[in-house]
């Protein structure tokens, strides 16, 4: 008795060790991938996100604003068509891939991609001939915009292609092969732009550039990003071909995969109308307060097409970060290393929030530089200016909910961004017919104001953490409030004496240098702890 208590013990002490071991592989892998995944994700998004900013520079040059108003009018329709068709399939299908993977059940896999693919394919054509032969009644009950009609025609016929897109996508996701996806994404905007300017060089008729142009361009870049996706998928299958038996029935992959795909379905669908419903009021509330179509429209365009897409150019860096954020978390949590994540959740917000202040000082003060130097637009810059203050909160409530996500809390976080959203468009009803678009900014700040502080509260219960307020909010403000002004000042007197260089490439080199100077100190200093 007594010899067999002596050899148990150091091998239970040796148990221990090994999971301790295992454990702190697997954090250091974990951490390491968060990093990794969120600089090749960060790259990706970075260069599909200047290639859209030049597309809508050249857009807003070529079309003017009001055109540029109508074309945007048409996206709450586009994203409700994506959630109706794609989303929800999409990430079903990368869930499931992604476990029969893990069981070695390659064919499984296989099955379960025709099944959404099967699926996106009816669904796509569905909406595509619903919304191409309702368009008129689409642009004249809901965007009360007759003039959209050619412009929803025609973006209809880009739904088939980008709905099998995501099947495709979600499959690879599922294999964890997202460079399909980057590169797909990267492929489908540098398309938008080539072939926008190949049709204005060589096919259209000069100075009859419209609203309705400029939507080709969309329809080209999902058509390429289908061809170089369903390429990707062909290769992979040529090598990776099996002859192996369904060990699934179809009937069976039909009913699981439903029963995942339908609550994402309903779930962003409901949210998306929802947000829909916000993008459609702002242009018909907006006529309200201007008393004229035309001016209504060149707000709106100058707004959604160019100010609030350079705000949320730096969210490229959280939203990449929020990607790999949710895997990272849902798998320290499910190990319960608590310690590890309490210090990944401080760790992230920290870093959000130093771009988040960055963000707001950077727009405040270059702001009105920006909207002259990229779109040639006092307002722009007077909006960028006036949205400056969201950066902190739309950059910390991604992450924020990204972390929720990934603890199991998908359906609180849906609550709150619907709560987020009903703000937003209270504000848009009462306050945008009193002081035109302004309103709406004030909508966007308290809404995401309230989001990211609920977000904060609910985690605070589940991971206390804590936040330095001097280390990560007042230090930093101040830093890149000194440096911002400074580094302006000096470029004021730049473009005195520097004549012969272009004023955007000025300005894109000073801000260039405030992020260098101001920003990556921070960072490193906040990575080495």
């Amino acid at each position: 008795m007594h010899k067999m208590a002596i050899n148990t013990k150091p091998y239970g002490v040796l148990l221990m060790q090994e999971r301790l071991y295992f454990q702190k592989i697997k954090q250091f892998s974990t951490q390491n991938h968060v990093i990794k995944g969120t600089l090749i994700l960060t790259t990706a998004g970075f260069a599909t996100r200047i290639i859209g900013f030049y597309n809508r520079i050249f857009l807003s040059r070529l079309i003017g604003a009001k055109e540029l108003g109508i074309y945007q009018l048409i996206f709450p329709l586009y994203m409700i068509a994506f959630a109706f068709t794609t989303f929800g399939n999409e990430l079903a299908l990368t869930k499931l891939v992604s476990e029969y993977k893990s069981r070695n059940d390659t064919t499984a896999t296989k099955v379960f991609f025709k099944v959404c693919l099967s699926i996106n394919i009816i669904l796509g054509l569905f909406m595509s001939i619903i919304m191409y032969k309702n368009a008129g009644i689409l642009c004249e009950k809901i965007l009360k915009a007759p003039e959209c009609e050619k412009c929803l025609q025609i973006i209809s016929l880009g739904i088939p292609f980008m709905s099998t897109k995501g099947a495709i996508h979600g499959y690879f996701l599922g294999l964890e092969q997202s460079g399909v996806h980057g590169i797909s994404d990267f492929i489908e905007q540098l398309a938008k732009v080539l072939g926008l300017y190949i049709l204005t060089v060589f096919f259209c008729v000069k100075n009859s550039y419209d609203a309705a142009f400029a939507v080709w361009g969309i329809v080209i870049g999902e058509v390429t990003a289908f061809l170089f996706s369903l390429s990707a998928l062909l290769v992979h299958n040529g090598k990776n071909n099996t002859t192996k038996r369904f060990s699934i029935p179809f009937s069976t992959c039909y009913r699981i995969f439903l029963r995942d795909s339908i609550p994402l379905t309903t779930n962003r669908l409901a949210l998306t109308i929802l947000q829909s419903m916000e993008a459609i009021l702002i242009p018909v509330i907006l006529l309200k307060y201007y008393k004229n179509s035309t001016a209504s429209l060149a707000t709106y365009g100058i707004f959604s097409g160019m100010a609030f897409p350079f705000i949320m150019f730096p969210s490229t860096i959280t939203n990449s970060l929020s990607t790999m954020l949710l895997p990272a978390v849902s798998s320290a949590h499910s190990c319960l290393d608590t310690d590890y994540l309490k210090k990944l959740c401080e760790k992230s917000l920290h870093f959000c929030l130093l771009i988040g202040l960055f963000s707001l000082t950077a727009f405040y003060i270059f702001g009105s530089s920006i909207g002259i130097c990229f779109f040639e637009s006092k307002e722009a810059g007077h909006y960028l200016f006036q949205l400056s203050f969201l950066c902190p909160f739309i950059y910390l409530s991604t992450t924020l909910t990204s972390i929720l996500n990934g603890l199991g809390f998908a359906t609180h976080n849906l609550i709150l961004t619907f709560i987020s959203t009903i703000i937003r468009i209270s504000f848009i009803i009462a306050a945008i017919p009193k002081i035109g678009i302004t309103g709406y900014i004030m909508g966007l700040f308290t809404g995401y104001l309230f989001l990211t502080f609920a977000c904060i509260h609910k985690l605070q219960n589940i991971i206390p953490l804590s936040l330095d307020f001097t280390e990560s909010i007042f230090v930093p403000l101040i830093a890149f409030i000194l440096i911002g002004v400074t580094i302006f000042l000096g470029y004021q007197k730049l473009i005195l004496t520097l004549p012969a260089i272009p004023d955007i490439i000025l300005l894109i080199a000073v801000i260039g240098v405030y992020g260098v100077i101001g920003l990556l100190p921070f960072i490193a200093i906040s990575t080495k702890k």
